[in-house]
């Protein structure tokens, strides 16, 4: 039988009852949020800029030139993610595109003129988001960078995939 909420009922949070099965799914859930608003946040002072390409504007900031593959290892993103956000930066003309004169079939991606201007215009957006994301991580009890950092280095010792198998034939044996 389905129920209805009213208009006014409080709405379970699937997500948070499932806890540690959604763990993936809050994650994103939360990085979302974040992304959302600081995207408005550009909306808003008429700064054509998505968040997602922050990451990779800088790294080019800082590396001059990478291939799609050394963005993707650099910044732990997935290939296709990283093409994705190229192909969305050229089409701004915020990087330049150029093929590797060893390797025609290799794209070499560089900070267009466009690109550098609008790092420097997001400077002091930056600044704040910064001094914001520390006062709010203030306001939980662990140290959630510190959290993640470990985190991840776990998964670099042993990735949840080979976690999980391991459980699965564990428990297989143990029924028979």
């Amino acid at each position: 039988m389905i129920h209805y909420l009213s208009a006014n009922a409080p709405r379970m949070d699937l997500i948070n009852e499932l806890a540690e099965l959604a763990l993936a799914t809050r994650l994103k859930r939360l990085s979302e949020r974040l992304s959302q608003d600081v995207s408005k946040i550009y909306k808003e002072f008429d700064i054509n800029f998505e968040s997602k390409w922050y990451l990779t504007l800088e790294l080019l900031r800082k590396e001059k030139t990478l291939s799609i593959v050394e963005i993707s290892e650099a910044l732990r993103l997935s290939h296709p993610a990283v093409v994705q956000f190229v192909e969305q930066m050229l089409k701004r003309k915020l990087i330049i595109a150029s093929k590797d004169k060893n390797d025609g079939r290799k794209r070499l991606i560089s900070l267009a003129p466009a690109g550098k201007d609008l790092l420097i215009r997001i400077e002091p957006i930056l600044q704040i988001t910064r001094k914001e994301n520390q006062k709010w991580l203030k306001e939980a009890d662990g140290n959630l960078l510190k959290i993640l950092n470990e985190l991840e280095h776990a998964l670099d010792k042993k990735s949840m995939y080979d976690r999980i198998k391991k459980g699965i034939r564990k428990t297989q044996e143990n029924q028979k």
